[in-house]
């Protein structure tokens, strides 16, 4: 963990250029502060108050960007603090954990699949299957038979007697509006089965538990 230092100062590297404008300040001046007459050797490191200082005691002296135009500026690098192991620890392990559960969560749907796979190859779950279609092929017969049987038989007991080709006739199209029907509903129920269960997946925000778990003991 980095802070930013309280003692915080821009440093100047000075050049040749800047120590001679260092050297001119200085002629003929007493009390010269120690850190001004450190600035008179070309490479020193000078402060902005140094430049300040220059600034003021040398007569045509150039703006301050001009000054440091061809200087090189050293800024302080931050203080690091060791992080508290205690705290490193406890998120060590809480990443660790999240891990293992994002782990968990991508192979569920695999271990799923691989049991599905192993039900489908047993002779119960074949024999299930042969029970099932053979239940939507007599459904598929029966209701077929019932729509001939209406057209055939029960208009005629509605409307009285009727011409034998007609009847025939109405049987055959009830028939095979309830056969569309039927293979319509079929094929419709066929393709939702094929189609793989995907369970709907909770919504988990693992870092907010991770920023929760830590904090806990300093808000309580």
């Amino acid at each position: 963990m980095t802070v930013a230092s309280d003692s915080f100062q821009l440093m100047i590297k000075l050049n040749r250029e800047m120590a001679e404008a260092f050297k001119e300040a200085m002629e003929g001046k007493e009390d010269i502060p120690e850190s001004i007459k450190m600035c008179s050797k070309e490479g020193n490191l000078a402060t902005v108050d140094d430049i300040t200082w220059l600034h003021s005691n040398k007569k045509s002296t150039p703006a301050f960007h001009e000054l440091i135009s061809g200087c090189e500026l050293q800024l302080p690098k931050p203080i690091e603090t060791p992080r508290n192991p205690e705290l490193e620890a406890r998120i060590q392990r809480l990443k660790a954990e999240q891990e293992e559960r994002e782990y968990r969560r991508m192979i569920k749907n695999v271990e799923s699949t691989k049991r599905a796979r192993i039900q489908e190859d047993s002779i119960g779950f074949q024999l299930r299957q042969i029970n099932r279609q053979l239940l939507a092929i007599l459904q598929f017969v029966f209701s077929v038979a019932a729509g001939f049987m209406f057209g055939f038989f029960g208009v005629q007991f509605m409307t009285g007697e009727l011409d034998f080709g007609f009847r025939l006739l109405l049987g055959v199209i009830c028939s095979l509006i309830i056969a569309l029907a039927e293979i319509y509903f079929l094929a419709k129920k066929l393709a939702e089965e094929d189609e793989p269960y995907v369970p709907p997946q909770p919504i988990t925000d693992g870092w907010r538990d991770v920023v929760y778990y830590i904090m806990r003991p300093f808000t309580s």
